[in-house]
Protein backbone atom coordinates (compact mmCIF):
# COMPACT_ATOMS: atom_id res chain seq x y z
CA UNK A 1 0.00 0.00 0.00
CA UNK A 2 2.85 2.40 0.76
CA UNK A 3 4.30 1.79 -2.71
CA UNK A 4 1.02 2.88 -4.27
CA UNK A 5 0.84 5.99 -2.07
CA UNK A 6 4.44 6.88 -2.92
CA UNK A 7 3.54 7.02 -6.63
CA UNK A 8 0.52 9.29 -6.07
CA UNK A 9 1.52 12.75 -7.30
CA UNK A 10 -1.86 14.37 -6.45
CA UNK A 11 -2.69 13.32 -2.87
CA UNK A 12 -5.83 14.64 -1.20
CA UNK A 13 -6.06 16.13 2.29
CA UNK A 14 -9.34 14.51 3.31
CA UNK A 15 -9.75 12.77 6.64
CA UNK A 16 -11.82 9.67 7.33
CA UNK A 17 -14.97 11.48 6.25
CA UNK A 18 -13.67 11.67 2.69
CA UNK A 19 -15.62 13.33 -0.07
CA UNK A 20 -18.92 12.83 1.76
CA UNK A 21 -17.82 15.05 4.65
CA UNK A 22 -16.29 17.59 2.26
CA UNK A 23 -19.54 17.79 0.29
CA UNK A 24 -21.53 18.22 3.51
CA UNK A 25 -19.25 21.08 4.59
CA UNK A 26 -19.49 22.77 1.20
CA UNK A 27 -23.29 22.45 1.17
CA UNK A 28 -23.45 23.88 4.72
CA UNK A 29 -21.35 26.87 3.61
CA UNK A 30 -23.59 27.31 0.58
CA UNK A 31 -26.70 27.25 2.79
CA UNK A 32 -25.22 29.80 5.22
CA UNK A 33 -24.32 32.09 2.32
CA UNK A 34 -27.84 31.73 0.91
CA UNK A 35 -29.38 32.53 4.31
CA UNK A 36 -27.14 35.58 4.63
CA UNK A 37 -28.06 36.75 1.12
CA UNK A 38 -31.75 36.18 1.90
CA UNK A 39 -31.53 38.35 5.00
CA UNK A 40 -29.71 41.09 3.10
CA UNK A 41 -32.20 41.17 0.22
CA UNK A 42 -35.25 40.36 2.34
CA UNK A 43 -36.39 37.80 -0.26
CA UNK A 44 -37.69 34.70 1.56
CA UNK A 45 -38.24 32.80 -1.70
CA UNK A 46 -34.49 32.20 -2.06
CA UNK A 47 -34.23 30.02 1.03
CA UNK A 48 -36.99 27.64 -0.11
CA UNK A 49 -35.25 26.66 -3.36
CA UNK A 50 -33.20 23.44 -3.15
CA UNK A 51 -29.43 23.75 -3.25
CA UNK A 52 -27.66 22.65 -6.40
CA UNK A 53 -25.18 19.79 -5.88
CA UNK A 54 -21.47 20.52 -5.59
CA UNK A 55 -19.77 19.82 -8.91
CA UNK A 56 -17.24 17.01 -9.03
CA UNK A 57 -14.31 19.13 -10.20
CA UNK A 58 -14.90 21.61 -7.34
CA UNK A 59 -14.75 18.79 -4.79
CA UNK A 60 -11.57 17.41 -6.41
CA UNK A 61 -9.89 20.80 -6.24
CA UNK A 62 -11.01 21.49 -2.65
CA UNK A 63 -9.74 18.06 -1.53
CA UNK A 64 -6.25 19.01 -2.69
CA UNK A 65 -6.14 22.58 -1.34
CA UNK A 66 -4.77 23.21 2.15
CA UNK A 67 -6.03 25.79 4.62
CA UNK A 68 -3.67 28.43 3.19
CA UNK A 69 -4.94 27.99 -0.37
CA UNK A 70 -1.94 26.02 -1.64
CA UNK A 71 -2.33 22.82 -3.67
CA UNK A 72 -0.80 19.59 -2.35
CA UNK A 73 1.57 19.28 -5.30
CA UNK A 74 2.62 20.97 -8.50
CA UNK A 75 0.88 18.23 -10.52
CA UNK A 76 -2.40 18.89 -8.67
CA UNK A 77 -2.07 22.64 -9.34
CA UNK A 78 -1.48 22.03 -13.05
CA UNK A 79 -4.53 19.78 -13.31
CA UNK A 80 -6.69 22.29 -11.42
CA UNK A 81 -5.49 25.08 -13.71
CA UNK A 82 -6.23 22.93 -16.74
CA UNK A 83 -9.80 22.33 -15.54
CA UNK A 84 -10.42 25.98 -14.66
CA UNK A 85 -8.80 27.44 -17.78
CA UNK A 86 -10.38 25.01 -20.22
CA UNK A 87 -13.26 26.04 -22.41
CA UNK A 88 -15.65 23.57 -20.81
CA UNK A 89 -19.18 24.79 -21.35
CA UNK A 90 -21.67 23.73 -18.68
CA UNK A 91 -24.41 23.73 -21.29
CA UNK A 92 -24.36 19.98 -21.87
CA UNK A 93 -26.23 20.30 -25.16
CA UNK A 94 -23.29 22.16 -26.70
CA UNK A 95 -20.64 19.96 -25.08
CA UNK A 96 -19.89 17.11 -27.45
CA UNK A 97 -16.95 14.78 -28.01
CA UNK A 98 -18.60 13.18 -31.00
CA UNK A 99 -20.13 10.56 -28.71
CA UNK A 100 -23.84 9.94 -28.49
CA UNK A 101 -23.94 9.27 -24.74
CA UNK A 102 -25.46 10.74 -21.60
CA UNK A 103 -24.32 14.06 -20.15
CA UNK A 104 -22.95 12.38 -17.04
CA UNK A 105 -20.61 10.16 -19.02
CA UNK A 106 -19.52 13.10 -21.17
CA UNK A 107 -18.76 15.24 -18.10
CA UNK A 108 -16.77 12.40 -16.51
CA UNK A 109 -14.89 11.90 -19.78
CA UNK A 110 -14.05 15.60 -19.83
CA UNK A 111 -12.60 15.41 -16.31
CA UNK A 112 -10.63 12.32 -17.23
CA UNK A 113 -9.14 14.18 -20.21
CA UNK A 114 -8.03 16.99 -17.89
CA UNK A 115 -6.28 14.51 -15.61
CA UNK A 116 -4.15 13.16 -18.47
Amino acid sequence: MQEIQKNNDCPHLLSRGGYDLLEKKLLDEKMKKRQHDTLMTENPALIEDPLSPIQRHVKWKMARTNQYGKMTSEAARQIADKIVNSNFNLDYNNFNFGLNVTCCFTYNYYLLCCLQ
